[in-house]
Formats: C-alpha cells, sequence, structure tokens
C-alpha cells in the first residue's frame, strides 16, 4: 500500500474513534437533565402508582436522588459558568415512557416500570462512564466519575426488581 493510503486509512481510524469517545458537554448536560427530568416525574408516579410496596419505595428513591443529582449538575453548570441549557421539559421518547406509565393498567405497573428502569439506568450508566473517561469540563467529568456508583447501584437495584416483578 502507499504511503497516502496508510495515512488516509490512519486519519479514518483516529477520527471513528474520537467520534466514539465522549459526548460534548451541552450533550451531557442536556441528556442528564432530561434523565433527572424522566427519573423524578416517573418515580412520583411509581410511589403512587405502583402496585408492590417495592416499586414505590423503589420510586420514591428514584425521587430523591436525581432531585438531588439535577441539583448538583444544575450547580456545576452556574459555578462554571458553561454556556449550556439546563432543560426543563422532556423529550420525545422520555415522554413516551412517561405516558406509558400514566396509561398502565394496574397489574402491568409494576413490571412497566421496573422495565423501563432498567433501560433508563443502564444508558445513564453508559454516559456517565464515558464522559468521566473522556469529558472536555473538569468539574463535570468529577461529577460524572462520583456519581457513577450510585447510578450502577440504581441499574442493579432495577435489574433486581425487574427480575423479582417477572416471577
Amino acid at each position: 500500500m502507499s504511503n497516502r493510503l496508510l495515512a488516509a486509512l490512519a486519519v479514518s481510524f483516529a477520527l471513528a474513534l474520537a467520534s466514539c469517545g465522549a459526548p460534548s458537554t451541552a450533550a451531557f448536560v442536556r441528556k442528564t437533565t432530561m434523565s433527572d427530568l424522566y427519573e423524578i416525574e416517573a418515580g412520583k408516579i411509581a410511589s403512587e402508582k405502583g402496585q408492590s410496596e417495592a416499586v414505590k419505595q423503589f420510586g420514591q428513591q428514584m425521587v430523591d436522588a436525581h432531585t438531588k443529582m439535577s441539583e448538583e449538575l444544575k450547580a456545576i453548570v452556574t459555578a462554571e459558568k458553561l454556556d449550556v441549557r439546563v432543560r426543563d421539559k422532556l423529550g420525545h421518547r422520555l415522554q413516551k415512557f412517561i405516558d406509558a406509565l400514566n396509561k398502565a393498567k394496574p397489574e402491568a405497573f409494576d413490571q412497566i416500570y421496573a422495565n423501563q428502569q432498567v433501560r433508563t439506568h443502564a444508558k445513564a450508566a453508559e454516559l456517565f462512564d464515558a464522559y468521566a473517561e473522556g469529558g472536555d469540563n473538569g468539574a463535570l467529568k468529577q461529577f460524572a466519575a462520583n456519581t457513577l456508583p450510585a447510578l450502577k447501584e440504581q441499574r442493579r437495584a432495577a435489574r433486581k426488581l425487574a427480575k423479582t416483578l417477572a416471577k
């Protein structure tokens, strides 16, 4: 192969790797705030509509944990004077999750909520892991790294809850 072709392949490979890395700061903040909005809203619904005490308790834990996380994120955005928009409304996909919870029949509610929690916590853990590893804002990288263990624990608890309910 010619040196030019090898160089072009190397550049293409480097660009492909870079695009798989951490989200931008704006994307991290946007996705995190939307995730928190969903978790707080879904948790409130679960604590009211949940059929089992386990779902009601998990829902309330998510309200408490994600309210705290959201406040911490907003404080960092303010302190760092980041020019990013902190979302105050759910995106279409997460709104569909909330709609599904609101429409769920009582006998199906707990399983629907638990399955959503497994999916959303898996995505959140991936997001936080990626930003903690390669984000471009030091304070947010530290926030992501510090928050990641709690998100992984929530993901584990959601999986356990879903598995228990499926029996």
